[in-house]
């Protein structure tokens, strides 16, 4: 049954099941409001036509091309016995492990500002990783508001973990001191936030959160620079709908499980590469959380594409908007794309195996 979008709720992923870490010390103004019953009606028909429409667009674009995405597919699919409903997507590294050396094991979670997408919108990374940079990759699912708010996708995900990481048959193919958590968006956010828990945090070795949500309490946001022609970020006239979406009332903004650029440095694996995009309205508030977990002022990095300290490396990616990694052009702007991200994926890559 739907959660009803108009309760209160304080409920929380208790930040462990296990220890039960403190949420950070609230105030008023960071605890989510009831938006009005105009609003609540406005963004439920808003959410499910969204739902609806991305789901046929993604259900049409994998019939008429199934061709084209079936070198992408991976090699299996698995379920876990704790979240019966959710598929996970299996992708086994291109090449057989040599000298008895096991690949690394990439943790992937899909964006979609928690309201739309599946993990299939992520093959085509997910596939490069493993075939090009010998991987086991495996794209983790998790349930979707509004149905699902906050915290229920965190549940849903450091359960499926896990999972992942006592199953027998996949303990073999990796080498467990190399788990590696890799997302996009709001898929970045949830990255971050489910790598604080104690049950997880010891093993997990790296962090790769692409242009992430960071902060919902809007203390952190800042001035984004707009594209050439001077449109917004598509994300300016969708995050009321997200937020809403995701945050039920009663809920603390600045929860660190929720808002990770309020978690503290030894909350958070040591090893974080942050890979933003520059024409998006995101990156302001990602930086400024590499910047606090890394230790450093502001003015020292600020005005810096790429930077690295304390086990935290920074990638602002020129002239591209939010999502490019997803988002295809046409003629040479898309052989540039591509050819700009199998740099930035070989970067990547090498620095989860540093």
């Amino acid at each position: 049954m739907a959660k009803p979008r108009g309760t209160t709720s304080t409920r929380s992923i208790d930040h462990d099941s296990t220890t039960g870490t403190p949420p950070n010390k609230s105030t008023k103004s960071n605890i989510m409001e009831r938006a009005s019953l105009f609003k609540r009606i406005k963004f439920f028909f808003q959410a499910w036509a969204l739902k609806t429409l991305m789901a046929s667009m993604f259900k049409m674009m994998r019939l008429t091309g199934a061709s084209k995405f079936k070198p992408l597919l991976p090699e299996y699919t698995k379920r876990y016995p704790e979240r019966p409903m959710l598929q996970h997507r299996v992708f086994l590294p291109g090449k057989q492990a040599e000298n008895g050396e096991r690949p690394p094991l990439l943790i992937s979670i899909h964006g979609g500002g928690f309201v739309i997408c599946d993990p299939q919108v992520d093959d085509h990374i997910n596939q490069h990783f493993a075939q090009t940079h010998n991987m086991l990759v495996i794209s983790i699912n998790y349930r979707l508001a509004p149905t699902h708010p906050y915290p229920t996708p965190l549940h849903d995900i450091s359960s499926t973990i896990l999972s992942i990481l006592s199953d027998p048959t996949l303990t073999p193919l990796y080498n467990p001191a190399r788990v590696s958590l890799i997302g996009f968006s709001a898929g970045g956010n949830l990255v971050l936030s489910v790598a604080q828990l104690p049950s997880l945090k010891d093993k997990i070795h790296s962090l790769v959160p692409f242009y992430p949500v960071v902060d919902f309490t809007d203390k952190y946001k800042g001035p984004y620079i707009r594209t050439r022609d001077g449109k917004p970020d598509m994300l300016e006239g969708l995050a009321p709908l997200f937020n809403w979406a995701y945050i039920s009332p009663g809920v603390d903004r600045s929860d660190k499980l929720l808002s990770p650029i309020y978690a503290d440095r030894e909350d958070i694996p040591q090893r974080v590469f942050f890979v933003v995009a520059e024409l998006d309205m995101l990156a302001f508030e990602a930086g400024k959380m590499a910047r606090l977990l890394a230790g450093v002022d502001d003015g020292e990095v600020l005005l810096q594409d790429e930077w690295e300290r304390n086990g935290v490396r920074w990638r602002k990616v020129s002239d591209v908007v939010h999502s490019w990694t997803h988002i295809p052009l046409k003629g040479e702007e898309e052989v540039a794309r591509l050819k700009g991200l199998d740099g930035l994926y070989k970067d990547v890559a090498d620095w989860l195996r540093d």
